[in-house]
């Protein structure tokens, strides 16, 4: 509190308890029912704490006394020539809670939902954020308490496995909370996901040890004394539990994820002005990534208000101009699926916006409340389709049997047996030796048909990221009947349309021994004989009868030097009898390497 504010304290009091609320200027409406909807954004005012008493602190952030879902902050302002005013600023969000609220409260109105989501298998997120010493770590503390009773608690149905790591986040460096603040790597994988390169996990059995986890974490995070609070965080702190259900993969498709996030608080000029060259570094970071947070949640409400003008071509082309640097930093790297408007997994959000209630630090409070309205609308996933048969992502078991039937070749891969369970996602995301061995498994799948086909899903998927970037899958269909397996056309045996060009895996018997070669077919032995005059002498076939042939002059096929290709070797032919040919063989020239390459 500076002097004019003590000095005109009476006149505050008095002005405040004559203050009306009138209508507020919000981002959007207040009475709506929000259960069901993908983000929640809840406000907690702590009380005055004793030693602000102490020091005559008054509060200049308030709930309604009605219960809507409305903070006012009262500024106090001192007028040049007549008598200080009350400036009143009023913020909508989506839950309230005062000073006297208790945290089981918060709980249950917040957060509880986020639970049973990701344990079917979706990605929750819940994040704290406010000026330091507002209270956030004490609130994420209590509610990771109560998140470990439920997940232990026996209510949730089915069986899972829980994996829970911790980390903090110094700037763009990561430390492993686990492993004694050991550095890890945040990167992005081919999937467009987060991984935490070097992370340890620990699988609690009960809700003690996932407690004892915690704690242990806790222990290693970085704190340090400010003017504001003794033990501000210096870091971000994430706790990411990772739900597995061993006993059914189908059921769900991914694992879930919960994300319990304490960012660290933002700081004012007061409360950096005794700090030291290195303190000053620390708080660059944290200000620094806070900063691209907000950057993103402004990029993300852009993004929300160009949808929700229309799904005309000119509000989409709009809507993917609205630029979400989530790449910016560590933070929103991990924060990826709530900011990516291309991210084809659904998750839900709560975030929890924590405001001192002092006169003194309503500026800071001001700040949070304008973001956390902010971050309440509701923005779409571009790159979320529902099926789409050119994004494996969206694909389901049955879809993704249908596709393997489908464009595996002749005979098809059985996809049965390739993906017993797996989803269009967990069948990229197979190991290629485990993908190899399983398409073994249906007869007479060679392992160079199985590693083309391997190529084949992978091409297909990096196709879908760049085509994702663009709009919306239009291949959706009213009655679903990409979803069914076409009729497969009838076959001709491979020996009956023999072609030049045609490459032919066959078996040569020498010495006894039998060699499995591969080769291109050049012209039938004997369809072209010339005589010493040099004219050409044609074999007759008589009338209505087609001419078969039995032998056929080939070109070499062998390894190249690329992993995956070959090369024709023209000059180098051999004679292969049409009873020695097993199966006809897809190759792809690829002319900037000037390879073939086998397909499917």
């Amino acid at each position: 509190m500076n002097d004019f504010q003590l000095k005109n304290r009476d006149l505050y009091d008095r002005l405040l308890s004559e203050y009306k609320p009138g209508k507020t200027k919000s981002q959007g409406p207040s009475n709506i029912d929000r259960d069901d909807v993908d983000t929640i954004i809840g406000v907690r005012i702590r009380p005055i704490l004793p030693r602000e008493a102490e020091e005559g602190h008054v509060p200049g952030v308030c709930s309604r006394k009605d219960g809507a879902p409305i903070v006012d902050i009262h500024e106090f302002r001192q007028h040049v020539r007549r008598k200080p005013v009350l400036d009143t600023s009023s913020y909508t969000v989506d839950k309230v809670w005062g000073p006297e609220a208790p945290t089981h409260s918060l709980y249950n109105e917040l957060v509880s939902p986020l639970v049973p989501f990701a344990w079917n298998g979706g990605i929750g997120t819940l994040f704290a954020y406010g000026q330091t010493g507002s209270g956030k770590t004490h609130t994420i503390s209590e509610l990771e308490r109560m998140v470990a009773a439920e997940l232990f608690g026996g209510k949730l149905e089915g069986d899972r496995e829980i994996h829970f790591s911790a980390f903090e986040l110094a700037g763009n460096t990561a430390f492993d909370l686990l492993q004694q603040r050991t550095q890890i790597k945040i990167l992005e994988d081919a999937f467009g996901e987060t991984q935490l390169l070097g992370i340890v996990e620990a699988q609690p059995k009960s809700a003690s040890d996932l407690l004892s986890l915690i704690e242990t974490s806790t222990s290693f995070r970085k704190t340090s004394p400010t003017t504001s609070n003794d033990v501000s965080s210096r870091t971000h702190a994430v706790c990411r539990l990772r739900i597995a259900n061993p006993s059914n993969p189908s059921q769900g498709g991914e694992e879930g994820i919960l994300f319990l996030i304490d960012l660290a608080g933002s700081e004012a000029a007061s409360d950096i002005s005794s700090h030291t060259a290195e303190r000053m570094k620390e708080t660059k970071e944290i200000n620094g990534s806070l900063s691209t947070l907000k950057d993103c949640i402004r990029g993300r409400a852009t993004l929300a208000l160009a949808t929700q003008a229309g799904n005309s071509a000119a509000n989409l082309a709009a809507a993917k101009k609205a630029h979400v640097p989530f790449r910016h930093s560590a933070l929103t790297k991990v924060l990826k699926h709530v900011f990516d408007p291309l991210s084809q997994r659904r998750c839900k959000m709560a975030v929890v916006a924590c405001v001192c209630p002092s006169l003194a630090n309503i500026a800071q409070g001001r700040t949070t409340l304008r973001y956390a309205e902010m971050l309440r609308v509701q923005a779409p996933k571009l790159g979320l389709v529902e099926y789409d048969s050119n994004l494996p992502a969206t694909w389901d078991n049955i879809q993704t049997r249908a596709w393997i039937q489908k464009n595996s070749g002749s005979p098809p891969i059985d996809g049965a047996l390739l993906a017993p369970h797996e989803n269009g996602n967990q069948l990229i995301r197979l190991l290629e030796r485990e993908f190899i061995a399983r398409c073994q498994l249906t007869p007479d799948i060679t392992s160079s048909r199985a590693h083309a086909f391997y190529e084949k899903l992978w091409t297909l998927h990096i196709d879908s990221r760049r085509g994702a970037k663009t709009a919306p899958s239009n291949s959706q269909t009213s009655d679903n009947k990409e979803n069914e397996p076409e009729e497969p056309a009838p076959l001709i045996p491979f020996t009956e349309r023999l072609r030049p060009g045609m490459f032919i895996r066959a078996t040569r018997t020498h010495a006894g021994y039998e060699k499995k070669i591969l080769t291109m077919l050049l012209c039938p032995e004997g369809s072209m004989l010339s005589s010493v005059s040099g004219a050409k002498v044609v074999r007759k076939v008589a009338p209505g009868k087609l001419l078969v042939w039995k032998r056929y002059i080939c070109a070499n096929v062998t390894p190249a030097a690329l992993k995956g290709a070959f090369d024709v070797n023209v000059q180098k032919q051999i004679v292969v009898p049409v009873e020695d040919m097993d199966e006809e063989v897809k190759m792809e020239y690829d002319a900037a390497t000037r390879y073939y390459f086998q397909s499917v």
